[in-house]
This record gives structure tokens, C-alpha cells and sequence, in this order.
């Protein structure tokens, strides 16, 4: 996927996703931060602008004893005009990180 190229801007889209087994999760409201800066958004797929260049992603959410359970990360080169897609799951597991692509 490309956004308009003369913007200057690059997009990732970030989905951030739980086992239907794990329905607890749906309680709790992810977290995602880009290069430091945190967004709370609802489970599912989220799109932010960038700037093209080196951007590090993490994802994670609340739990009883921890804000960041489940955390992750992964660092990504944007090119002008391109869309990168960051998938993050939820694992069984509360404390053990989730698992994160980029396609």
C-alpha cells in the first residue's frame, strides 16, 4: 500500500491483536509507542503518520502488577509514500512478551 507520495509521509498500521481464548484482555487497553511517544488505543488495527526513517514500535498492555505485560518491540525503516504493517498477539502467557511481525 502507498499514501500519496508528494505528502512526504509514510504510515504504519499496527494491530494489536489476543486469543480469542484470552477474552480477560478485552478489559484492558493496549498500548502502543512509537520512538517513546505512548497511544492507548482499543484492541485492533491503528494507522499513524510518520516520517520516512528508522522508527522503533512497542506494544503492550496493563496488568495487575505491570503497565507494560506482554511487551514488545521491533524497529522498522519507513521510505517515503510506503505503508508497513506491525502485528502484535497477545500471548497465554501474561508476563511472557507477545509476538510481533512486519510485513
Amino acid at each position: 500500500m502507498m499514501i500519496q507520495e508528494n505528502s512526504g509521509l509514510s504510515r504504519v498500521e499496527v494491530t494489536a491483536a489476543h486469543s480469542p481464548l484470552a477474552f480477560i484482555y478485552a478489559f484492558f487497553t493496549p498500548t502502543i509507542a512509537i520512538d517513546g511517544q505512548r497511544y492507548r488505543r482499543r484492541w485492533g488495527t491503528h494507522s499513524f503518520d510518520l516520517s520516512p526513517g528508522n522508527h522503533e514500535i512497542s506494544v503492550s498492555y496493563p496488568w495487575i502488577f505491570s503497565s507494560e505485560c506482554g511487551k514488545n518491540t521491533v524497529q522498522i525503516a519507513l521510505r517515503a509514500g510506503e505503508t508497513r504493517q506491525v502485528i502484535y498477539r497477545a500471548g497465554l502467557i501474561r508476563y511472557l512478551p507477545g509476538k510481533i511481525t512486519v510485513k
